[in-house]
């Protein structure tokens, strides 16, 4: 599930860079399903990073399902999508190649706990995830290989 929605990044870029960004054929208007690829790739790289701490899909919080996605996650997401789809006839300009490194800084201190996601209370990866961070740690060595030297010394 995409962490925004088409019209939330028509919205939040304007018609015309969507259209920009998106409209390989030529009509003069964005194109959607472009646009929606751009989105769910987002959320699919976005969910790289917070699966490593949050349960996965965040849609859901304590087992109830977020009527509204937290504004810092779809803000994350527009910028990713937008900074993934310059390069080509758009051009990656300063601006948009430094609110892509904000929004991956960002995810990147969310999957380490050093910020929180505003809707709180969301499902920390079980322990049978791979995505916990944090706690403590053992080492094992092996036994002596000299162990019969030791009295001599």
């Amino acid at each position: 599930m995409p962490y925004a929605t088409v019209q939330q990044m028509i919205d939040r870029l304007g018609a015309r860079e969507a259209t920009a960004l998106s409209d390989r054929a030529g009509v003069g208007t964005p194109d959607t399903a472009a646009l929606q690829r751009a989105l769910d790739d987002a959320s699919a790289e976005m969910d790289g990073y917070l699966g490593r701490r949050y349960a996965l899909p965040l849609a859901s919080r304590a087992g109830v399902v977020l009527s509204t996605t937290p504004v810092e996650l779809r803000t994350a997401c527009i910028d990713i999508a937008r900074y993934r789809m310059t390069g080509t006839e758009v051009m990656e300009t300063e601006g948009i190649r430094a609110r892509f490194k904000d929004a991956t800084a960002w995810l990147q201190a969310a999957a380490e706990g050093r910020v929180q996601i505003a809707a709180g209370n969301l499902q920390l990866a079980s322990a049978g995830n791979p995505a916990a961070v944090g706690g403590a740690s053992a080492v094992r060595t092996p036994a002596r290989t000299f162990g019969a030297l030791e009295g001599m010394l």
